[in-house]
């Protein structure tokens, strides 16, 4: 028997429906919440692993700037091979001391073919225009700023994860609703085949229900296409298995979003909640010090320097305890002419990051501005598309008694029943979007990071 179109189309999407559950099946199911998602992508976060080596750099520059202050120690030494070179010596000690003549003296001159030495040097900086305590100084703020920079990844990092976590939500809870709706589109298909069959209804009646049916099937499809995937980012988020299959919690998703401060309360807890803003201050204190490094170039350098010398040359000389202690001063004249004009560059460089600071600040209060807004406006769109899916069910129900009473074209009811699962769609979007914009301006304000710490 030949199938007709309507078949063929309702068969396909519903063989790959069983595919995809199929492969589900064979994956590992775990259910995970939104404190669980956070807690995963802290620990498996390579982006705050990057953060956290850029710390242990910082670190080590420091350290490295601490020990200018310790003596600089020098150790040398040598062994030679000589070989036997023809010496004339035109003036004789022992002759001069005696009284006799001069003239080229035939004594005899010690054999020589090696020679041994060892030095040890310290100089420990007495004086060196401050600029070893202004580059500790340097250091330090920079160790401060890669520190405030990881905890401002962790804001980024967490709210990724918020946003991947609610993404899925949203995708899932939506699959339910399609899911209900294509269940109630085949129970249509099968009464109105039968209803066709006795004459009841026309032919283009079953074919609208069975195309209303298929279209179901392609909305779902979409849906769990876009749910393998973001399954598969939030299993790549968490540092989970990738075949891994996630279940969240719903529950959470039901409560309304936290009401909130008046908006001059974010703008005031910005500044000092905000990690990245407090990095670029110490990236200005930063380049304030190394101002005072390089004004150093005008004073002299005074250091105490002190140095041992043991030799030792076969049948000729040997040198033990020779020791020596005194002060050196070392200034650099010519380097008068340009420290000017690198002090001139250093101040440069201390504006520059002075008005980045400000232009931060400008465009954190933007933000926060801005995300304020959205959340006031995902509360009032809250409540409009609740009514809306209201009003789409009730319109629903009419449409379905007018045409159970041949009031109404089996057309109406199908674009009834559409507008119910968009209205119902768009109201459970609204309701995530709507805690998705508060977190994102708690982030905005610097409060996200410390309501999950206080949470856990």
């Amino acid at each position: 028997m030949k199938r007709s179109k309507p078949f063929k189309v309702l068969v396909i999407p519903i063989l790959a429906l069983l595919s995809f559950s199929a492969v589900a099946q064979d994956q590992d199911t775990v259910q995970i919440s939104l404190d669980k998602a956070v807690q995963l992508s802290m620990e498996n976060s390579k982006q705050l692993k990057i953060a956290q080596s850029k710390i242990l750099e910082a670190e080590a520059r420091l350290v490295q700037s601490r020990h200018q202050q310790l003596p600089q120690v020098g150790l040398s030494g040598a062994y030679l091979r000589v070989n036997s070179p023809d010496i004339n010596l035109h003036f004789n000690p022992a002759a001069s001391s005696s009284g006799e003549g001069g003239g080229e003296s035939s004594s005899s001159v010690p054999e020589v073919s090696q020679a041994m030495y060892g030095t040890v040097n310290l100089t420990q900086p007495i004086f060196t225009g401050l600029k070893i305590k202004n580059s500790i100084e340097a250091a330090g703020y920079l160790k401060r700023a890669s520190e405030l920079n990881a905890e401002s990844q962790k804001d980024e990092v967490l709210l990724n994860t918020i946003a991947a976590y609610y993404n899925y939500y949203k995708l899932s809870a939506t699959r339910q609703l399609v899911e209900q709706s294509l269940e109630q589109a085949r129970q249509r298909v099968t009464i109105f085949t039968n209803l066709e069959k006795n004459g009841v209804i026309t032919r283009n009646d079953l074919l609208k229900a069975q195309l209303q049916e298929s279209n179901l099937e392609l909305t779902a499809l979409d849906v769990d296409n876009n749910l393998a995937v973001a399954n598969f980012e939030l299993d790549i988020l968490l540092g989970l298995p990738e075949e891994t299959q996630l279940e969240i919690d719903t529950l959470q998703f039901q409560n309304r979003p936290e009401q909130l401060q008046a908006l001059a309360y974010y703008l005031e807890e910005a500044p000092a909640n905000r990690p990245d803003l407090e990095a670029s201050q110490n990236l200005e204190k930063a380049a304030e010090s190394r101002i005072k490094v390089t004004q150093g170039d005008y004073y002299p350098s005074l250091a105490l320097t002190g140095g041992y010398i043991d030799a030792y040359i076969p049948n000729l000389v040997t040198v033990t305890n020779a020791v020596n202690v005194g002060v050196g001063v070392q200034y650099n004249l010519s380097g008068i002419f340009t420290t000017h004009q690198k002090v001139q560059e250093a101040r440069a460089q201390q504006q520059q990051q002075t008005l980045q600071t400000e232009l931060q600040l400008d465009e954190v209060k933007k933000e926060i501005f801005r995300d304020y807004a959205a959340f006031q406006k995902s509360l009032k769109k809250i409540e409009t598309l609740k009514v809306a899916s209201e009003q789409a069910k009730e319109n629903y129900r009419i449409t379905q008694n007018n045409y159970n009473n041949n009031l109404a074209l089996i057309t109406d009811l199908l674009d009834a029943e559409v507008a119910q699962l968009q209205a119902q769609v768009n109201a459970l979007q609204a309701q995530a979007d709507a805690q998705l914009s508060y977190y994102q301006l708690e982030k905005a304000a610097g409060l996200l990071n410390t309501d999950f710490s206080n949470q856990n």
